[in-house]
């Protein structure tokens, strides 16, 4: 089976259908079906990309990707947004054809990492900033709006300006994804978030042919009215990602319990991918919160299943799960004992004190029993606190006062740790 052939199988199998062949050169694999490239590219700028993130190092997947992005440079290149010709696009309106544009919050997002962070994080990633997404909706195959296909999407560091708005809907006439062509609807609405926009907006939107397009800016009534309809769909969409993101959680729980690191790690990563698609949706922030905090503990035991002795181990994935956990929830105490564990069994001590050191020193995991426990287990190699007087006083004297690294690891914590090293709670 030739790589093209094979590729248009596994699409097939993710889409169900048959699609009517539309063939695009290529100089390296000859023909391909444009048709498989359509639903792709829709259902990734969507969101709906669980096919991409199975098969990311799939060289098939890369070189259709990769095609489509020289295409769409290739595209910008070739048409000057400034001398377009517009007014030629009225035999491309289609009678009640409508288009809808519209802006989100996606939140402070770290450019290098693509991490969502939260306030309290800043001074980790200084870099981060206040992130807004514009999209263009269009009916879908089946004319409906209200699950709608993106025409064209584009992120903005910062509130976009004017002549930002202004050029996104130029390109999203003019240089849509690679599967739309130029076109203009017969009607265009704007969302209430672009009023402010208007006065640089509408002498370009009022020289498109008058005829049979029309535009508008939705007032602030049917904004609200917009608003509810998108929260509600957002909110069943929440609950059913958030469902199957728990139920392949449990899976992987029970992969874990019988040992097969594979199938937990497999079952984890699913896990992830759902409570990521329902902490995308428009919901209340409490309701992302507590996602995030299933995130937290999903991201934790994947990083245990990683660890688990054997061949397969993955140290490096249980360390970096350990730190992504511990971001996603900072008060979740398993997420520092993950990371001291695969630090541990990396043979990596002193940072798997510090994993643990970190979590003691926050008032709300002082008293942490098992933090505390692991903290003592990895001070005395296992062996727990002294019981002879002048061992305890050298180990107190060597933790507090010689070992330089120790004094400075320790300084900070109070709590429950504190107690038993004073008063020699074992």
């Amino acid at each position: 089976m030739t790589m093209k052939e094979n590729f248009g199988r596994k699409l097939l199998q993710v889409y169900g259908r048959t699609l009517t062949p539309v063939l695009l050169p290529l100089p390296k694999y000859g023909l391909l079906n444009m048709n498989l490239l359509v639903p792709l590219l829709i259902s990734w700028l969507n969101g709906r990309i669980s096919f991409m993130r199975e098969h990311e190092n799939d060289p098939d997947l890369q070189l259709l990707l990769e095609n489509s992005r020289k295409r769409g440079e290739q595209r910008a290149k070739d048409i000057n947004l400034d001398t377009y010709d517009y007014a030629a696009l009225a035999d491309t309106i289609e009678p009640l054809s409508l288009w809808r544009i519209r802006m989100e919050y996606q939140g402070l997002i770290d450019p290098d990492t693509d991490y969502i962070i939260e306030p309290h994080e800043l001074k980790e990633f200084p870099k981060a900033q206040h992130t807004f997404r514009i999209c263009v909706d269009v009916p879908n195959m089946e004319g409906r709006l209200d699950e709608p296909e993106t025409r064209l999407v584009e992120d903005f560091q910062g509130l976009p300006k004017s002549s930002d708005v202004l050029l996104f809907i130029k390109k999203a006439i003019a240089l849509p994804i690679s599967c739309f062509r130029p076109a203009l609807p017969s009607m265009l609405i704007i969302t209430h978030q672009f009023e402010p926009h208007r006065a640089v907006l509408a002498p370009f939107l009022s020289s498109l042919p008058s005829s049979k397009f029309t535009w508008e800016i939705e007032s602030a009534e049917m904004a609200e009215h917009m608003g509810q309809i998108q929260y509600a769909k957002a909110s069943h969409f929440y609950g059913q990602h958030k469902a199957d993101g728990e139920r392949h959680k449990e899976e992987g729980n029970i992969a874990f319990r019988k040992g097969d690191r594979k199938g937990a790690i497999a079952a984890y990563t699913q896990s992830l991918r759902r409570f990521e698609d329902a902490h995308c949706q428009k919901v209340l922030e409490e309701d992302k919160k507590a996602v995030m905090k299933l995130m937290a503990m999903t991201i934790a035991n994947r990083s245990a299943a990683a660890v688990l002795p054997g061949e397969g181990q993955d140290i490096e994935l249980a360390i970096n799960d350990g730190k992504k956990a511990i971001l996603a929830n900072p008060h979740y105490a398993k997420g520092y004992a993950r990371l001291a564990k695969a630090h541990h069994a990396n043979g990596e001590l002193s940072e798997a004190q510090e994993a643990l050191a970190q979590a003691l020193r926050l008032p709300e995991l002082e008293n942490e029993v098992g933090l505390v426990d692991m903290f003592i287990d990895l001070q005395t190699d296992g062996k727990g606190l002294p019981e002879n007087d002048e061992e305890f006083e050298a180990f107190i004297k060597r933790l507090l006062e010689e070992d330089k690294e120790s004094v400075e690891r320790v300084k900070n914590i109070n709590g429950l740790w504190r107690k038993r090293i004073t008063e020699r709670e074992v």
